[in-house]
């Protein structure tokens, strides 16, 4: 059994409302694109999946060699209910009266990188392929520093890699998000392997204090980066995986004594983070147009705490009534499967009468 984290779960959780409010931005309202809160929510969700995902994946045996993950596994977790709910989500989608950013229909879903918006689970798959020669170098290496060295080569030669792939390639694949994501999955995967050390190196104050200070600057960079046309192209594919650690680093550091206490609310954070891949795949069927919420939020300037208000507000209801359909599936283990990525739970016998 592995040893549960209840911060890992937090972050889930955290990271999935942020996922649905910001699709609440972009799909339901549209057009407000340029919103400082929708900026923030796209730099920030993401990296704290990828980073708890390295975290959950590595693993050492009794004789203290790393556990390779189960390729078979992870592709039927990921694979099959990506397949199944973005197809037919493509099919309902005419009928959702929505508009997406993302090009529309089974070719986009197949040929562009963003998949219709259900790219992360292809693309977690990816690095998690990666991962297993990754794990093999870096279970050569002793020091903290060369195994950090490791993984900024290797990623270095896959972004060069990938450059020379025809486009067609590299968007079907959604390898520039393979690319993009891999530093962060690794980071979580070296904080798991030194998890002591790395709980305290996240829990001191001067860590939290250029955590928050590097976060603030580097997403103000990444978030508008189109504003600072005289810093080279190249600096942005190096900003961005720092970014996505610092946050890392950044959440860790505040939500781990948080999650720590047997709270209700901490309770509610962690159940949506352990349900955080069924709300992914199903809660676009639940997004609906609300563009006449639109000229309200312009008339704020797309303030950050009003349009905060309207996308919780908004995304609290679209994960309540996921998470009650989510109940429903769960019924038949086939349909969790198909649909969510749910592991078949084992049956329990019924008591016998006297």
């Amino acid at each position: 059994m592995k040893e549960r984290y209840p911060v890992l779960d937090v972050m889930k959780g955290v990271a999935i409302f942020l996922v649905v409010a910001g699709h609440v931005l972009a799909m339901c309202i549209r057009g407000i694109d340029r919103a400082p809160l929708f900026k923030f929510i796209g730099e920030i969700h993401m990296p704290l999946f990828f980073f708890v995902s390295g975290f959950l994946t590595l693993r050492r045996g009794k004789d203290g060699g790393i556990v390779m993950p189960g390729l078979g596994q992870r592709a039927v977790r990921l694979l099959l209910p990506m397949v199944a709910v973005s197809s037919l989500w493509v099919l309902w989608f005419p009928l959702s009266g929505l508009e997406s950013p993302l090009p529309e229909g089974f070719a986009g879903l197949w040929g562009d990188e963003w998949k219709n918006g259900y790219w992360f689970t292809p693309v977690l798959f990816v690095i998690t392929v990666l991962y297993i020669p990754s794990a093999l170098l870096l279970s050569r290496l002793s020091g903290l520093w060369s195994r950090i060295a490791a993984i900024a080569a290797v990623w270095c030669v896959l972004a060069f890699a990938v450059d020379l792939l025809p486009p067609t390639w590299i968007s079907a694949a959604s390898l520039s998000l393979v690319v993009r994501f891999y530093p962060v999955f690794m980071a979580g995967a070296v904080a798991a392997d030194c998890r002591a050390a790395f709980t305290a190196f996240c829990g001191r104050s001067s860590t939290q204090t250029v955590a928050l200070a590097a976060s603030a600057l580097l997403i103000s960079y990444v978030g508008w980066y189109w504003r600072y046309p005289a810093i080279p192209a190249w600096c942005l594919d190096v900003a961005r995986p720092l970014l996505h650690i610092a946050l890392a680093v950044l959440a860790f550091g505040v939500m781990s004594p948080w999650a720590a206490r047997d709270t209700a609310t901490v309770r509610m954070w962690s159940f949506l983070g352990r349900k955080s891949l069924a709300i992914y795949l199903l809660h676009y069927f639940f997004l609906f147009p609300a563009g006449g919420l639109r000229p309200l939020l312009e008339s704020t300037e797309l303030a950050i705490v009003p349009t905060a208000v309207v996308a919780a507000a908004i995304a609290a209801a679209i994960v309540a009534v996921v998470l009650i359909i989510d109940y429903v599936i769960s019924f038949s283990a086939p349909l969790a499967l198909l649909l969510t990525g749910a592991r078949p739970k084992p049956e329990t016998k019924a008591p016998q009468g006297v």
